[in-house]
């Protein structure tokens, strides 16, 4: 098996070179238990927990996978020691959450675990989905539901799952038919209903399960805005914080799934023997049946978007460091311009080298356009200067869907890129980039599929607030192209990156005129809005690549040729020339394709596209 490596150095220079931590740093959420000075450290210990503790059980848990027996799943027993290991080593849930007392900045936080999902995807669901309901609790619960819940979640005692879909209610959420029926005590709800893709839903992780589930209460609304948010645990919690009775949350099976083997998704009964109980979070449903369980589990749900945008990163990442390694070893054909030279590495061919900058100018861009988006967060939550933390909120929710998307739709295209440049051994079991294709893939449907949230970006974030945060967005890329564009040796790609800014500006006024003329043009904006999604995340991680080459740039000039980090900086401007040059023009494409509003997929006949 290869050994596992990753770019800690790219992960450096976006908190210790880019981005402006020391404001993050400063904050005072942060200022007492975090500097710059841990950067450095945290990254290097983590990595090596990547490579020695945590990597080594990624090949078991897809040969494995996960075991149904009697209503019980069980996992491998090196992910339950890699687990624990995690949790009860602060590396896990504790540092992610709201409520925990070493909360981590985001940026810092999340440059750590990239590398903890990379080395391995299912685990990282696990610990993922417990800090979102924990955090879920922290936000909404009462002072007693934190107590009782929060300690054991973090520190791996117990695990947390979020429970949304259906079998007959998947995207449409509102659809939900789980109920909520009161009892004597107002707290307290009798569950009964059926979820299923729920990750982490039964496993033999922890002692506890702690599902966050929303469901309808009795007289509740029609539609998404009737839905509850209950805790919902596996075994009831008593009121001493003591494990009680089983809370009767039946696992009848699991998914078997080409990916994630080891990550367990199961289909979830509430109350088969009318005895399952759940504790309401927030308010009961007011006067007209409308209550807050949906708003609230956004919360949860937009962590794990940007979590899963980022875990599709770190996979596309691995992929392409596992590639570039096979390429400087595999001898195979001879330079098409000296073929007496003999025998060469692949990675000395034309294409191949293509093949790997492209992959390194996708992997850097959209890692430079999470993290701006990990930095907004920081500041919008922690700040106190609140017109900021405003402005970086808005910006922030824009990032979402795009992070979302377009990192897991670039992820499936670049790791399929990997399995290319393996060329046939690529494709078999017995290198680790096919297990990587497999995982991925999963992670475009995840949390919403990829029109679902192009249909979030077009529809909510480009007009809330009657447009305003996204005005500050267009406002941002266009300042900083007025700023730099006359950078000495990046005229070409900033003449790309203002045609490209100038077509999304165009986007914007164009679906204007679709929401303006809804009657005679509605079926243009969901036909053309993944296309929009994709412009402006290429707008946007082009442009967070080339800021992050102009740092290069400077860098060099300061140091010259022969400084050890002369090829890392030298590496930085070529992919942010690739990208530029190469990827960047594609949006100037699809803005004529969206301005020609071809129609012929809504015209053809629904008949013409089915056979048998």
């Amino acid at each position: 098996m290869a050994d596992f490596a990753y770019d800690v150095r790219d992960l450096k220079f976006i908190l210790n070179e880019w981005l402006d931590m020391e404001e993050v740093f400063s904050l005072d959420k942060f200022k007492e238990n975090y500097q710059m000075d841990d950067v450095e450290f945290i990254l290097n210990e983590v990595y090596k927990i990547a490579k020695e503790v945590v990597f080594p059980i990624n090949k078991e848990g897809d040969e494995i996978g996960v075991r149904y027996e009697n209503g019980v799943v069980k996992l491998p027993p090196s992910y339950i020691e890699a687990y624990k290991f995690l949790q009860e080593n602060g590396w896990g849930s504790a540092n992610e959450s709201l409520g925990s007392d070493t909360l981590m900045p985001l940026t810092l936080y999340r440059a750590y675990n990239e590398m903890l999902m990379a080395a391995c995807p299912a685990l990282s669901s696990y610990i993922k989905l417990t800090t979102g309901a924990s955090n879920l609790i922290y936000r909404f619960g009462t002072d007693r539901d934190r107590e009782l819940f929060i300690e054991k979640m973090l520190d791996g005692r117990w695990s947390g799952t979020m429970c949304l879909t259906e079998p007959n209610a998947g995207s449409d959420v509102g659809d939900s038919t789980t109920r909520a029926y009161p009892t004597d005590d107002p707290r307290i709800y009798r569950i009964k209903g059926a979820k299923m893709f729920i990750t982490g839903g039964e496993v033999d992780l922890s002692q506890n399960i702690i599902h966050m589930v929303l469901a309808r209460p009795e007289g509740g609304a029609p539609g998404s805005k009737g839905l509850g948010l209950y805790i919902v645990p596996k075994i009831w919690v008593n009121d001493d914080g003591s494990l009680g009775e089983p809370n009767d949350v039946t696992c009848i099976g699991v998914e078997h799934k080409m990916g994630l083997r080891a990550s367990a998704t199961a289909m979830l009964n509430f109350g088969e023997n009318d005895n399952c109980r759940g504790i309401l979070v927030g308010s009961p449903a007011d006067g007209e049946g409308a209550s807050q369980g949906l708003a609230m589990m956004f919360n949860m749900m937009n962590e794990s978007r940007i979590g899963t945008g980022h875990n599709a990163l770190a996979q596309m990442a691995a992929a392409y460091y596992f590639a570039g390694r096979y390429a400087t070893g595999r001898i195979q054909g001879r330079p098409f311009t000296n073929p007496r030279e003999g025998r060469v590495p692949i990675i000395r061919h034309e294409d191949v080298k293509r093949m790997l900058l492209e992959m390194k100018a996708q992997v850097e861009a959209v890692r430079a356009m999470i993290f701006k988006g990990f930095y907004y967060l920081d500041i919008a939550e922690h700040g106190s200067d609140r017109e900021k933390a405003a402005r970086c909120q808005g910006l922030a929710e824009i990032l979402t869907p795009l992070i979302k998307t377009y990192s897991s739709e670039t992820a499936w295209a670049m790791t399929g890129q990997a399995i290319q440049v393996y060329g046939g051994v690529g494709y078999t079991e017995e290198y680790p980039v096919s297990q990587y294709a497999r995982d991925v893939k999963i992670l475009s449907i995840w949390e919403g599929t990829s029109f679902i949230h192009a249909m979030d970006l077009v529809g909510r974030k480009m007009r809330m607030q009657d447009g305003r945060p996204f005005d500050n967005w267009m406002k941002d890329r266009e300042e900083f192209i007025e700023k730099n564009k006359d950078a000495e040796g990046f005229a070409a790609e900033f003449n790309n990156l203002a045609r490209v800014c100038r077509s999304v500006a165009e986007i914007r006024d164009i679906y204007a005129s679709y929401y303006a003329d809804k009657a005679n043009k509605g079926q243009l904006i969901p036909l053309y809005a993944p296309r929009v999604l994709t412009c402006c995340a290429q707008l946007f991680s082009g442009e967070a690549l080339l800021d992050q080459a102009l740092v290069a740039a400077r860098k060099i000039s300061e140091f010259g040729a022969g400084h050890h980090d002369y090829t890392y900086y030298a590496g930085k401007i070529a992919a942010a020339r690739y990208f530029a040059n190469n990827i960047l023009p594609n949006v100037a494409m699809l803005a004529e394709l969206i301005k020609n509003a071809d129609q012929s997929a809504i015209e053809c006949p629904e008949e013409a596209l089915v056979v048998g």
